[in-house]
């Protein structure tokens, strides 16, 4: 019976998802958003005519991202044709989320189409990026080593967080609450398997291009050490706010694909985030270690983790991790918020509905200035600049209200949706 409920749910949010993702392509990817997958299938046309990224051209992507982008290319051409493709594989890996976001659910004793619903309404306010950027595979494989991790695939689970870590760098984020999690249970054996599994990866994927051109392969890497401050990083939205206020000045200019500004205060910023981002995520790790070690402190007494509870407590910690990530880090662009769309429906504790609103009316902020309105905002439109700004300070409050919810409510063990 629970079978049965599982993939009857799936069947409905599956044929919703598609509808969704038809309706994100045709009406307004198309419509505000009319390059959609152009850049993605300039560089499929040029690995198909011959020519090597790192090596022949300038490729910014880790190297698992040439597979998503070469794939369409394989079969369409066109512009029109492969942008639909390059939408269709996405909408492949939305519906690898719902099949992993429902066993996680059931796993848990959440209620599947509660989770999918969330789910699908924070898709709905993050909007057409979901066919426009390939974010939604670096998503799927942190969900799917989460689940893995989870189910003690102790070694499936290191090699899908490489997998993610080979698709875009943030899900490398997640590798110090994998190794606190193993190391705080005793779980050497399997923590030694999983590095090596993780490690191993790594080098398999990234050895040939190593072999084909070093110095290519590297730069990839350094491009985005390389970047200025991102104008909608939390940073710049500040920076630029307090220009709206005739309290500094900045210059913003188009560098690096994305739109940056520059001022003595902003390269200092820009040149602080990292360390304040390992800093940030340091503190992470260890009130993650202490929970696990501790157990969760409710009003009255401490209560002791159970096995199970330890997992549900990670799927906290990996939110609170990207969230994190993405609010100290000097570039903040839009599709980012996707990471967090799979991930923010397994919260637990009576505080999860107030995080879901904060996203969500984050996540409808950001559409609304991009694809929406995006030249006010390049121009340094007060009108939009406080919109990102305010977005960024919802998103902070977010993560305040998910680490509250953690460690205060001791509701992650009893009060599951």
């Amino acid at each position: 019976m629970i079978r049965d409920e599982l993939r009857k749910s799936l069947l409905i949010f599956g044929v919703l998802h598609l509808a969704i993702f038809l309706g994100f392509y045709v009406v307004i990817a198309q419509l505000y958003y009319p390059a959609s997958g152009e850049y993605e299938r300039s560089l499929a046309l040029q690995m198909l005519d011959g020519r090597l990224p790192y090596r022949d051209f300038v490729f910014e992507y880790p190297p698992l991202v040439i597979l998503a982008f070469l794939a369409p290319a394989l079969l369409f051409r066109t512009p029109l044709a492969y942008s639909f493709a390059f939408a269709g594989e996405l909408l492949l890996f939305d519906l690898t989320i719902l099949v992993l976001l429902a066993s996680l659910a059931a796993r848990f004793n959440v209620s599947v189409r509660g989770s999918l619903v969330v789910y699908t309404v924070l898709l709905l306010a993050v909007g057409p990026l979901a066919v426009c950027r390939y974010d939604l595979l670096p998503a799927m494989l942190v969900l799917a080593s989460l689940w893995a991790f989870v189910s003690r695939r102790t070694a499936v689970a290191w090699t899908l967080i490489a997998l993610g870590v080979a698709a875009k760098i943030y899900p490398i984020v997640l590798v110090p609450l994998f190794f606190v999690y193993q190391v705080i249970n005793r779980e050497y054996q399997r923590l030694l398997r999983g590095i090596v599994c993780f490690l191993g990866v790594l080098f398999v994927v990234a050895i040939p291009w190593l072999i084909i051109d070093t110095g290519g392969f590297w730069h990839s890497l350094t491009y985005h050490l390389e970047r200025g401050l991102h104008s909608e990083s939390t940073y710049g939205t500040a920076l630029l706010m307090a220009q709206v206020l005739g309290w500094t000045s900045v210059e913003g200019s188009l560098t690096y694909g994305s739109w940056n500004i520059a001022s003595p205060l902003a390269d200092a910023l820009g040149g602080l985030s990292f360390y304040l981002t390992v800093a940030s995520l340091t503190l992470v790790y260890g009130l993650f270690g202490w929970l696990l070690r501790k157990g969760l402190t409710t009003r009255s007494e401490v209560t002791t983790l159970r096995p199970q509870d330890r997992g549900w407590i990670l799927l906290q910690f990996a939110s609170l991790a990207v969230l994190i990530f993405m609010l100290t880090n000097k570039v903040f662009s839009a599709q980012y918020l996707l990471w967090l769309c799979p991930l923010l429906p397994l919260l637990g504790g009576r505080t999860r509905y107030l995080v879901w609103l904060l996203f969500a009316v984050a996540a409808a902020l950001t559409q609304y200035v991009f694809p929406y309105h995006y030249i006010e905002f390049e121009l340094g439109g007060s009108g939009t600049v406080a919109v990102l700004a305010s977005r960024n300070v919802l998103l902070a409050v977010t993560a305040f209200v998910i680490l509250w919810g953690v460690m205060h409510s001791g509701g992650i063990l009893s009060q599951r949706h």
